[in-house]
């Protein structure tokens, strides 16, 4: 059982575990022909703007070279298994569903029980694929890369001790992650609800992915969305 939560939470085994997801997300914008992308999405992809049409050439390279390291590290570092994936999606599974019907309860029963949740507005199809880009872009930008640039920012540069820091990263980063959902063409109209419940899953989702690494938050996140747009919860 110890070996299953190092190797699920490593960030080889992450990178093999999203990569299904991010073929299926890069492939259903494609076939959409739309302008309509993850804001995360844009985010990650803008420094590539400066190669211009090679951007995307440039991204699938690393996409590649990143699958392939993350093959070779697995295999140096123990005997590598596609069945760990079981597990590690079950896993994302519980999560989702307790950050859907949980958190839900929480904000939607107790906090604010008056007010009813917004439905979803996009096509199911479309919001699929959105949902599941939402997954491995905010969880890429949001957790792996602003809440570790938050924690050197507060522990390393700061000199503030670790705990703190912790808490502290958590939460300024839950708050970014919150707010951005209201910023751009494509951004939702700002409610209370919303905006308490995407605060309280953005911790959850930094606790899952500090615990459970990137893989697992990264499910957790587009199996809630994806439950979402099928209806059984929405924010």
């Amino acid at each position: 059982m110890k070996s299953y939560f190092h190797r699920s939470k490593s960030l080889a085994s992450s990178f093999l575990f999203i990569l299904p997801l991010l073929i299926l997300y890069e492939v259903g914008i494609a076939m959409q022909g739309s302008g309509i992308k993850n804001a995360a999405d844009v985010i990650v992809k803008t420094p590539l703007n400066l190669f211009g049409k090679n951007g995307s050439l440039i991204f699938n390279s690393l996409v590649i070279v990143f699958l392939f390291t993350s093959v070779f590290y697995i295999e140096n570092e123990y005997r590598f298994s596609p069945l760990i994936f079981i597990p590690m999606f079950l896993e994302s599974m519980v999560c989702s569903l307790f950050m859907g019907y949980a958190l839900g309860f929480l904000v939607y029963k107790i906090l604010f029980p008056y007010v009813l949740a917004k439905p979803f507005s996009t096509g199911i199809g479309a919001g699929i694929i959105l949902s599941v880009g939402a997954g491995v872009y905010e969880e890429i930008v949001f957790r792996l890369l602003f809440l570790s640039a938050l924690y050197y920012l507060f522990a390393v540069l700061l000199k503030i001790n670790k705990p703190v820091s912790t808490a502290a990263s958590i939460l300024v980063g839950a708050l970014i992650f919150a707010g951005m959902h209201y910023v751009g063409a494509f951004s939702d109209s700002f409610t209370y609800t919303g905006f308490t419940f995407r605060l309280l899953a953005g911790i959850f989702l930094s606790a899952v992915f500090l615990f459970r690494g990137l893989g697992i938050a990264v499910y957790t996140h587009a199996i809630y969305d994806v439950l979402s747009v099928l209806k059984p919860f929405h924010v």
